[in-house]
């Protein structure tokens, strides 16, 4: 396809748009075999570009460490949506893609092709914003209790009581979870452990002189083993083989 050298990008969406979508990425001229997607509540547009020609989908939320294969010298683009807000964009319930894939076209009007021959534009960006600005301007925004559930969790560091939650936003628990898990994909109590694995990741990082006992304690975790299972089972590592490699969680937050 290209003999040029391997670019990776991640760009934050225009203002209007912050509050929808976490970020876009691109991946130019790809040399991975292979990309480890990870647990996040979030859903992704994702385009795959060759010489050839192209092809796209919609990903959902992911409940375990997941292996996407990927081809040497491919382009890819990903729009990346906040958690519960690919309602606005897509014409699928969260939950009914979770740990999948469906076609782009079957779920979204998306000029796809456009975007696909443009994909190495400086203004490639700002077309996309423009893009989903449209959207949103066709088929305005919903509020929706979950938007603030979400808020409340990542608050609170994924430190947070169900029965809790439902107190607080005056909802029955059955029925305040049927819908979160519709419109983000997971189910709440595993959204709050992403949410609070995710702070434990940042801890670790940042300062990694902090000892790991110290990070479950202060992310809430009732010892070192208890924040050890949930890093193994959402994220495929240890937390001590986090602080080897801190790149692995870079792109994976969607703040």
């Amino acid at each position: 396809m290209t003999t040029a050298p391997s670019t990776f990008a991640i760009r934050r969406p225009a203002g209007g748009l912050a509050r929808h979508v976490s970020q876009y990425w691109l991946s130019l001229n790809n040399t991975s075999s292979v990309y480890a997607a990870l647990p996040d509540g979030c859903v992704d547009l994702v385009l795959e570009v060759t010489s050839s020609g192209y092809r796209s989908w919609i990903y959902g939320s992911t409940t375990r460490p997941t292996a996407i294969p990927c081809k040497a010298g491919t382009h890819y683009l990903g729009i990346r949506f906040r958690p519960g807000q690919s309602r606005h964009f897509i014409n699928a319930a969260a939950h009914e893609i979770t740990d999948g894939r469906e076609d782009l076209r079957t779920l979204m009007r998306f000029p796809a092709a456009r975007v696909a021959a443009h994909i190495a534009s400086e203004a490639l960006f700002d077309e996309l914003d423009a893009i989903l600005i449209a959207a949103l301007s066709r088929t305005p925004p919903v509020e929706s209790y979950i938007d603030g559930i979400v808020q409340h969790v990542d608050a609170h560091r994924g430190v947070a009581r169900v029965d809790d939650i439902a107190v607080r936003f005056g909802k029955s628990r059955r029925q305040m979870e049927r819908v979160f898990l519709q419109t983000v994909g997971v189910p709440l109590k595993f959204f709050c452990m992403i949410s609070r694995l995710k702070h434990a990741a940042d801890l670790i990082v940042h300062p990694a002189s902090r000892s790991l006992t110290t990070v479950a304690h202060d992310a809430g975790y009732s010892d070192q083993a208890h924040m050890t299972r949930d890093f193994t089972r959402l994220a495929g590592v240890s937390p001590g083989q986090l602080r080897v490699d801190d790149a692995f969680f870079q792109y994976h937050s969607p703040r």
